[in-house]
């Protein structure tokens, strides 16, 4: 119960001695993570190349998935720092706004992968992925990302979450857990898992297509490209998400440990996301060369613009 005294101590120990600087480190990373992602949309929506690409729309969606998801820890690291255990509510409602989010971010790298897949193998379900239907299919899943954490809503279960961060409250009750396990979990491994499942599909195509004369090199080098980033985004996930999703799905089996522990076993968990953009920067060719495009221009203004001072200097000392 709320009143209880080992809750007591759980909030207590969550504002405790090592709220300060895990509070830092979210704000830190997560401004980071949110300042590229928004870097990343703007380039792909101004660059007329990659936004006539609707396959790039996917993209987008996790860019602004994970801005979501971050400005969410911004906030977080707000309630982290400020908080108290006589001030929770702030990581109230943050830690509703980083579930919610967090739930929608683990689908996209399966939406990738399979919009990919369907792209390129023109099956029956290729209709999913359609030009029409790339937007109405992507505001479906931020729409089911937040209706699957009703139960959480509907039981104010949000707050001081065991893994060290605003999220889901310690759970006293085992349905809700399951409720939790069925929304957050199951969408974070059902996501790697049919990730997985494509990424095979599309390494069987490459394998097929590589060698057979074809007029459209595109496709393949792009599906090559695309598939880097997703082996790359899946298994960082894998390996630095797992100590979240173990605190939080298993807490009440674990044993106790001190919260400084938890939350730098969590720390990893922001690095994947942070990678991400830059990632797809550096491996798909179309947003590489936008990159260095825009680069290139942004180094060409700085040098006409020196050009123009030094000149005026000359000019004045004449």
């Amino acid at each position: 119960m709320e009143g209880s005294n080992a809750t007591f101590e759980y909030v207590y120990d969550f504002y405790g001695p090592s709220a300060s600087w895990f509070a830092i480190y979210i704000f830190t990373t997560s401004t980071f993570i949110v300042i590229s992602n928004i870097f990343f949309t703007i380039l792909t929506l101004s660059t007329p190349k990659l936004r006539q690409n609707v396959a790039n729309w996917f993209l987008v969606g996790l860019s602004i998935s994970d801005q979501m998801h971050y400005l969410s820890h911004v906030v977080d690291a707000y309630a982290i720092y400020t908080g108290s255990i006589n001030n929770r509510y702030w990581c109230s409602v943050s830690g509703a706004f980083v579930l919610i989010t967090g739930t929608c971010s683990f689908g996209f790298p399966a939406l990738i992968a399979a919009d990919r897949y369907y792209k390129i193998s023109f099956s029956v379900s290729s209709a999913i992925f359609s030009e029409r239907a790339t937007i109405p299919l992507i505001v479906s899943w931020f729409f089911i990302a937040a209706i699957s954490n009703l139960p959480l809503m509907l039981n104010d279960a949000f707050g001081e979450d065991p893994s060290g961060f605003c999220g889901a409250k310690k759970f006293t009750s085992i349905p809700l857990l399951l409720g939790y396990e069925f929304s957050v979990i199951f969408a974070f491994v059902g996501s790697m898992a049919v990730t997985g499942i494509y990424y095979y599909r599309l390494t069987k195509w490459l394998k097929k297509h590589q060698t057979v004369p074809t007029g459209n090199h595109q496709e393949v080098n792009y599906t090559r490209a695309i598939m880097r980033v997703m082996k790359i985004v899946t298994l960082m996930p894998v390996l630095l998400d797992g100590p979240v999703v173990i605190l939080s799905a298993g807490q009440m089996l674990l044993p106790k440990m001190p919260m400084w522990i938890k939350r730098a076993l969590v720390m990893p968990y922001f690095l994947s996301s942070a990678a991400n953009p830059w990632l797809t920067i550096a491996f798909v060719k179309q947003f590489q060369a936008s990159f260095l495009q825009l680069l290139f221009n942004a180094k060409s203004i700085v040098i006409r613009n020196v050009d123009t001072v030094n000149r005026s200097t000359i000019v004045r000392r004449l």
